[in-house]
């Protein structure tokens, strides 16, 4: 698939109510330290529409989610008539101008100018062609904007200081601006000001770089673009070089551009944080120390939403950009003293769990970043042993977890957080085992089985405990809340993903466990608000998929369609997915994409099979949806999957084979990295 292809505008249509991706149409690298976007209005977060036809400007983002909100955030606006009225919005066509991840080109109605713009890593390019007899204007528009100086080369720096939250209050972004024609139209000034105004000549390239580190390292990085061509050049190569990693042949062409642009979702986050000096040394802005610092760092991603998808891809893709990110992650120990859950800037305490421990443990079963798994361990056991005076960082609840052996009531999310500290307690034993350490890995093994403390048989789901241990007594299985992460009991239940054999147990056997699973997917998609005390869009999208309480628009319902084939029912898990995909539409997601965890879901399954659990090395297979998909894997190594008689009507599998041998329901990484063929035929109907 060629990059060009790709419309970056899927998802994007969402609102605080109701979420069909909560996605952001972005221009630049993958995992790139900026991005340029749309921007259609002025709402805080949510300030891109596709069917809006306003306009605003470019807006340079750092926003992973409207949840969390932008930082270092700005606007370029190119205006040929009403330069003083800055904040109005202006016209453009969203039909005529084209979303690339390499490439913006919009048509300004109301100011008659055409704008293109490429990005990379770092910076970017803006041209614009004006079709007025007016003098074309660039204004740079943002909150706390300061220091403007002119630089003996002609370009121009400048500071923003605007962030949604971060441990430094004076975490400052530095920009780097030139263009042959840029000419500045107001006095210099030191003083904070709201907009920047400039001359720009039309079809001149305005060449930018921004810097979290200095206005000198701005400046350096701006040396290093040449032109617009060079840039978009870059992007393109970038993104192909992931593109080409899947190559899919297919009569669906329209499902093959689909994955496609699920992949480019897949490999935005989390963006690059640190930056190279004119020495070659790698530095970052450290905003809990208040100071540049060695090493690079990467930043807006939330762990608890990307484990079960998007790392297990990277495992698969880019590996070696996967330990890269460990490495960052680690150094976030360092200065923090506790593994990071959600950084963007910084530590943001969101979402229960610490569960960058399964992705280490992930990344250690198949081969990856080894060498530095006996420092992971150490960081992985304090935050499992030693809590935090701040509930941001570390488990919260952890001194009831660890006397009680789960989190009580007196905590919200208690029932998410119990489940949540077990797997994280595996992921520690599986390192442990890995280097060595038989008692400490026996240890947190047994610590680990915490799950079954919370299990009730007379309910068959999981259900908050008070501090005495006693039942909660108000519980009903539809409140969202109450002990529960964005769904309610149904959703969380299941969570054990270290351990279905022993799920399985609690329920009784096999045929108890399908038989509660097949109730969940069977009954109508109602719920209470709980302790929400209101209607949340997570609800709405589960009641706007008719797959009863699987509510697929949110992570802990990802695995539960594959918890059948687990559980010896694959046919029930082909016909589940073969459904769910079609809730992946053209422009929508059933729900928060989430960081690229949602596309990777999609990846997946499109491949017909899934990650089993992170730090198992393992995936459970449901049903592919291509023809054909050839992976190039590291070492020249070719993973070739073939599908006979695909057609929509076929909805099961009838055989598969990896490398002419007959297959479980699973299949480990081991098995798929050494390449080879997986053959696959489908049936209208079991055989």
């Amino acid at each position: 698939m060629d990059i060009t292809q790709i419309d970056t505008r899927i998802g994007t249509k969402s609102k605080y109510e109701f979420s069909r991706g909560n996605t952001l149409p972005l221009t630049g690298m993958p995992f790139a330290m900026n991005y340029l976007s749309v921007q259609t209005n002025h709402d805080h977060s949510w300030w891109f529409d596709p069917d809006e036809h306003t306009f605003a400007g470019l807006r340079l983002t750092h926003q992973p989610s409207p949840w969390i909100g932008d930082f270092q955030h700005l606007l370029f606006k190119l205006k040929t008539r009403n330069i003083t009225n800055n904040h109005e919005l202006d016209d453009y066509d969203p039909q005529t101008s084209i979303f690339r991840p390499d490439l913006l080109v919009i048509n300004n109605i109301s100011q008659q100018i055409k704008i293109m713009t490429t990005v990379c890593k770092f910076g970017g390019a803006i041209k614009a062609y004006n079709y007025t007899d007016q003098p074309l204007s660039l204004i740079i528009q943002a909150e706390k904007l300061s220091a403007l100086k002119k630089q003996v080369d002609g370009s121009y720096t400048f500071k923003i200081n605007n962030f949604s939250a971060c441990e430094d209050p004076n975490f400052s972004m530095w920009v780097a601006i030139k263009a042959k024609s840029l000419t500045y139209q107001q006095t210099n000034s030191e003083d904070e000001q709201s907009d920047l105004i400039f001359n720009l000549a039309s079809e001149d390239e305005l060449l930018f770089a921004s810097s979290f580190i200095s206005a000198e390292q701005a400046q350096y990085n701006l040396s290093l673009l040449h032109s617009f061509d060079q840039i978009q050049q870059q992007a393109v190569a970038a993104w192909q070089k992931i593109f080409n990693k899947i190559q899919i042949a297919d009569h669906h062409p329209a499902l093959v551009k689909t994955f496609y642009e699920n992949l480019y979702r897949s490999f935005l986050y989390p963006m690059q944080f640190y930056e190279t000096d004119a020495k070659g040394n790698e530095l970052h802005y450290s905003t809990t120390l208040k100071k540049v610092m060695p090493g690079k760092m990467y930043t807006n991603i939330g762990f608890w939403d990307v484990y079960r998808t998007s790392f297990p891809l990277y495992s698969l893709i880019c590996p070696q950009k996967y330990a890269e990110f460990l490495a960052s992650f680690y150094q976030s120990y360092l200065e923090t003293g506790y593994l990071p859950r959600w950084l963007s800037p910084d530590e943001r305490g969101m979402m229960p769990g610490t569960m960058l421990d399964v992705i280490i443990a992930d990344a250690a079963v198949k081969g990856i970043a080894l060498d530095k798994v006996p420092l992971y361990l150490k960081a992985m056991i304090k935050g499992a042993e030693t809590s935090s005076k701040d509930s941001k960082y570390g488990r919260e609840g952890l001194e009831e977890y660890k006397n009680l052996g789960y989190v009580s009531a007196n905590y919200p999310e208690s029932v998410n957080k119990t489940l949540d500290y077990a797997y994280s307690d595996w992921a520690i034993s599986v390192i442990a085992k890995i280097v060595g350490q038989t008692e400490t890995a026996a240890h947190y093994a047994q610590r680990s089985l915490n799950y079954r403390n919370l299990f009730n048989p007379q309910t068959g789901l999981m259900m908050p405990k008070d501090d005495q241990g006693n039942w909660v007594t108000d519980f009903d299985n539809l409140d969202w809340g109450k002990g529960f992460t964005e769904g309610s009991a149904w959703q969380n239940s299941f969570n054990v993903y270290q351990d279905i054999p022993g799920l399985i147990k609690l329920y009784g056997g096999t045929n108890e466990f399908i038989q509660k699973l097949t109730e969940l997917v069977n009954q109508a998609p109602i719920y209470n608000v709980g302790s929400y005390g209101q209607v949340i869009h997570e609800m709405r999208e589960m009641s706007a998929q008719p797959l009863g309480q699987l509510a697929i628009s949110n992570q802990p319902s990802f695995h539960l369609p594959y918890l059948f084939a687990l559980a010896g029912k694959p046919h029930y898990t082909e016909l589940l997915v073969k459904q769910i995909m079609k809730s992946f539409g053209i422009n929508d997601y059933p729900g928060d994409e989430d960081n690229g965890s949602m596309s990777s879901w999609y990846v997946w399954s499109s491949l017909g099979l899934y990650p089993e659990a992170a730090g198992k090395g393992s995936y459970v297979f449901g049903i592919p949806a291509f023809d054909q998909v050839e992976l190039n894997l590291e070492d020249n190594k070719k993973l070739t999957f073939i599908t006979q008689d695909n057609d929509f009507s076929k909805q099961f599998v009838a055989s598969r084979k990896f490398n002419d041998q007959k297959c479980g329901n699973t299949i480990t990484h081991a098995q798929l990295v050494k390449g080879g063929s997986l053959k696959v035929k489908l049936s209208v109907l079991p055989e």
